[in-house]
């Protein structure tokens, strides 16, 4: 029986990814790596015109991933902020810009929105499980052509495993069980897939569970406080499911059903907290519960063949149901004595939508022409709930200083209307690609100024319904040198429109002294980006080289001093109370230089002239060099978003059976000083580091997997210069990554 791995080996590529790094050719295959995020067709890396990585379901694995964060931790210029807290993960951050400025995709849907208000509400985008994951694409640079708003920084697209991938009519069914368990937050996960059927109509059930701790810190200082070192204390579980059917009554004609359902709990004990004083108030304890789920059920129609003028149709419904709650209990000191203090957030979305994408190839003259166009309407409801109470020793309530319940936002609903079209153009025999595309965005806001909002927004203007339209552009040119050499540009626009928290936010805090205050006069942020590159690829060795500027105009601060106050240094004169809300600043520049690539060492020890192999036959090198330079040019200040200098090397063995194998990665970074930081910034300055992980495999039988990984095999201390934002004056330690740990999974399969 073809194993798994095998399996996976066939349908990958000549270039495959050390977590997204461009490689030499794979001795096991003569395949390629298939991405579509790039231009919403299947597509060789080397046919696109932009930095795209692709991880794999074997990369998964072999590198025992657990989370969002583990999977670029080898891809320099992408990074994923959280240091397992009780908030979690944050989204992705590509070449500085991250949250909801990069669209975030699973199987072709929009991930949840990423909320936060105030020390008791972080919603975040954290909502995948690693273990559904058939691969991940990540584009780098604005995708708004094709993937519209919220894509000003790059798409990361997930697909998601389908019965496809493990039946067909000679292998009719499949069953397999995963253990691991990880040193990093002591945790053990489960999952079991079971798939069967045919060509014609296929099915998958898989179930993973997953229990946790906190994730360890390198720190040594327990107890309360602020000067804990150690992780706050936790116990997570989460559940997913997922369900997909493939249906194939005719030929060239597919259905595909998928449900999937992802279940989060977080209960934790916040003993940095413990101790604190807050307006002449002790916390003498704090203590969290908090919950998330997505729900998502999608109908795919896909055509593939000759029909009149379509040589493609692919036709999407679905609706996704979110919905993050978090609860905070604390006991508290204060002049009037003890009470115990109760917070209740919520943030809730629900996506609705349909796309439709046509493809239809010709020719003109001695040109070739793949031409992709479509539609694509979605509805997004959005809704926040912020609730609470107070009591004193004897469970008497005690007058709050805020309304509750209130809404941080009011109820908006957003149509989103779009229409796009691509062309992939072939000239010169195939050796010059021309890529140019555009889309048309068109999206209407309507805020409902409901009861809870109004009674805990009393003072501030009546919510405004908005809308806006857009129109964005793209170009990619793509030229072969030779087999082996080929250069690639790319101009791209791209646009994220006012997001419904920031046009429409409200906040009142009588006792603290402010306020934040809507802005419906915010414009949408537009952005402009240029990228260009040379890319190698022969048997022995592949290269990527790419440099990119990106500038943004009217970037959007949430929660800055409101302008129009400012001569009263903030304070609004008619409640004497400091204003903040969402501005458009002028601009921010962003430029870099990305290098990847691999060697195959049997280049320098094989005898060409006897055809003998060597010791080095089996060994690769494979590494990822990124620096960044961010300004926000409004304030003459660098931009903290952006990474530091960070370079990845590793060194792999793969046996000739291809049965068992061993990796050696080293990561570096460089720290971060005063002169990179903007004045005032939060974020402490961050040393330079390296860390050496070691992970191995082996395949006992057909049926019987191994993975084993050792991770910081020095113990170096770090921190993650991602995670500093949250350090504040809190003891840096608790923000670091764990020390040395190890790591393994266990698959068994029939």
């Amino acid at each position: 029986m073809l194993n798994l791995r095998s399996m996976i080996l066939v349908t990958t590529a000549v270039f495959t990814s050390f977590s997204g790094v461009v490689v030499a050719e794979n001795s096991q295959t003569e395949e390629e790596i298939i991405t579509v995020v790039g231009t919403r067709t299947e597509r060789s890396l080397d046919e696109v015109a932009t930095s795209i990585s692709v991880i794999s379901a074997i990369d998964i694995e072999e590198q025992l991933y657990r989370d969002i964060a583990d999977l670029v931790k080898y891809e320099p210029g992408v990074s994923v902020g959280g240091t397992g807290s009780r908030f979690g993960l944050s989204g992705f951050i590509i070449r500085g810009m991250g949250g909801n400025r990069v669209q975030t995709l699973v199987d072709g849907v929009r991930s949840p929105d990423e909320f936060s208000f105030g020390p008791f509400l972080s919603s975040r985008r954290d909502f995948v499980d690693i273990d559904s994951v058939e691969t991940v694409e990540i584009s780098k640079g604005s995708g708004s052509s094709l993937y519209g708003s919220d894509a000003l920084g790059g798409v990361v697209s997930f697909t998601t495993k389908g019965p496809s991938r493990y039946v067909s009519s000679d292998e009719p069914f499949y069953a397999g069980v995963k253990y691991g368990y990880s040193g990093e937050d002591n945790s053990s996960n489960g999952t079991l897939t079971l798939a069967g059927g045919n060509d014609r109509i296929s099915g998958l059930v898989s179930y993973t569970y997953r229990d946790a701790e906190e994730t360890e810190t390198n720190g040594t200082v327990a107890g309360t406080g602020s000067t804990r070192e150690e992780a706050d204390p936790a116990e997570i579980e989460s559940n997913n499911v997922s369900l997909k059917v493939d249906i194939s009554p005719w030929e060239d004609h597919t259905l595909q059903i998928g449900y999937d359902l992802f279940e989060h709990e977080n209960q934790s004990w916040i003993f940095s907290d413990w101790g604190s004083v807050v307006y002449g108030t002790s916390i003498k304890s704090r203590d969290a519960f908090d919950e998330r789920e997505r729900d998502k059920l999608s109908f795919d129609y896909l055509y593939s063949g000759e029909f009149l003028f379509l040589d493609s149709v692919h036709v999407k419904f679905y609706q996704q149901e979110s919905e993050s709650n978090q609860m905070m209990n604390e006991i508290r000191q204060g002049r009037t004595g003890s009470a115990t203090r109760f917070r209740y957030s919520e943030f809730k979305q629900e996506i609705d939508g349909v796309y439709a994408q046509l493809g239809s190839m010709f020719d003109i003259g001695n040109s070739s022409h793949t031409l992709t166009y479509g539609a694509d309407y979605y509805t997004t409801y959005s809704e926040t709930t912020r609730n609470g109470g107070t009591t004193d020793s004897f469970g008497v309530p005690v007058r709050e200083y805020s309304v509750f319940p209130t809404r941080d936002f009011p109820i908006t609903e957003v149509d989103h209307l779009a229409f796009f079209i691509q062309d992939e153009i072939e000239l010169a025999d195939g050796k010059l690609r021309l890529i140019p595309g555009v889309r048309y965005d068109d999206f209407e806001a309507d805020a409902v100024a409901d009861s809870p909002y109004v009674k805990g927004n009393r003072g501030l203007p009546a919510p405004q319904d908005y809308e806006d339209s857009e129109v964005t552009a793209s170009l990619g040119v793509v030229y072969f040198l030779d087999d082996n050499v080929s250069l690639f540009g790319r101009y791209s626009e791209g646009f994220r429109a006012p997001p419904y928290d920031d046009v429409n936010q409200g906040f009142i805090n009588v006792a603290g002294g402010y306020k934040t205050a809507p802005n419906p006069n915010l414009s949408s942020e537009t952005s402009t980006g240029f990228e260009l590159g040379v890319r190698l690829d022969s048997e022995y060795y592949g290269l990527e080289l790419s440099l990119f500027r990106n500038e943004y105009e009217d970037f959007i601060e949430s929660n800055a001093i409101a302008p129009q106050f400012l001569q009263f240094g903030g304070i609004d004169p008619s409640d004497n109370l400091l204003t903040f809300q969402a501005v458009n600043l002028s601009e921010v520049e962003i430029d870099g230089v990305e290098v990847s690539g691999s060697i195959d060492l049997e280049m320098f020890s094989k005898d060409f002239s006897s055809d003998q192999d060597y010791l080095l036959d089996d060994f690769s090198i494979r590494f990822a060099i990124a620096y960044a330079d961010g300004e926000d040019v409004s304030a003459e200040q660098p931009l903290d978003s952006v990474e530091p200098l960070t370079g990845v090397i590793g060194l792999a063995y793969d046996s000739p059976a291809g049965n068992w194998g061993a990796r050696l990665n080293f990561s570096m970074v460089q720290g971060k000083s005063a002169s990179d930081i903007a004045q005032g910034s939060v974020r402490p300055e961050t040393a330079g580091y390296g860390v050496l992980d070691l992970l191995a495999y082996i395949d006992i039988a057909d049926q019987v997997m191994i993975n084993v990984g050792l991770f910081n095999l020095g113990d170096k201390q770090y921190i993650r210069w991602t995670d500093s934002v949250g350090i504040g004056r809190d003891a840096p330690m608790r923000f670091s990554q764990p020390g040395f740990t190890a790591g393994v999974n266990l698959k068994f399969e029939i």
